[in-house]
């Protein structure tokens, strides 16, 4: 009898020291769009402190996707991007570039807000032979940023967290201001 009360105490423990753990454990949203691009219609966001702050009077809207769960490839949401330009040119690389950018991503369960802040989204030129252009492109670029999650609406509306984006951009004339495909456009946002 003793050896299973041990083990059922023993059990009952590990459940107490488990439980605060698993409350505040993260959630990590993880989503991929390949694609055409589109032009950002939606209006700017409004009443939202994080975008005001980051903004300033100096952001313009560029694109919206709609974006897929990374697993399962069933549709998630859209994401509608406004950006600063230029943040400011790559360190001693001529070809490289970096700009910020703030994310809403309109989901079934609300909106994730979050932005590249002070460093930017990034990119360079590839290589033709190693990343062919396609769709009428002249050049892929490719690149990414880390962020932060500030907020949103009904289930986002207190999440923060981080968030990273990586993908291949081809860039040429027309498109969304010069944006003509995204090629494995992923993002993952992890917060709670």
């Amino acid at each position: 009898m003793q050896p299973l009360k041990s083990l059922v105490c023993s059990a009952l423990v590990s459940l107490a020291l488990a439980a605060p753990i698993a409350a505040q454990a993260t959630n990590s949203i993880n989503l991929i769009y390949d694609g055409l691009a589109a032009a950002n219609l939606r209006a700017m966001p409004t009443g939202v402190a994080a975008f005001d702050a980051w903004c300033d009077n100096r952001c313009s809207p560029t694109v919206q996707q709609p974006v897929y769960d990374m697993s399962t490839g069933q549709q998630k949401g859209t994401i509608y991007v406004w950006a600063i330009f230029p943040l400011n040119p790559g360190p001693g690389i001529a070809s490289s570039f970096c700009f910020s950018e703030f994310f809403v991503v309109a989901l079934a369960e609300g909106d994730l807000h979050a932005h590249s802040g002070p460093n930017g989204t990034c990119g360079a030129t590839m290589d033709p032979i190693i990343k062919p252009p396609k769709h009428g492109a002249a050049v892929v670029i490719a690149g990414g940023g880390d962020g932060e999650i500030t907020g949103g609406t009904r289930k986002y509306r207190n999440w923060t967290g981080t968030f990273t984006d990586r993908v291949f951009v081809g860039f040429g004339e027309g498109g969304v201001g010069g944006i003509i495909y995204y090629d494995s456009l992923m993002f993952s946002f992890t917060g709670k």
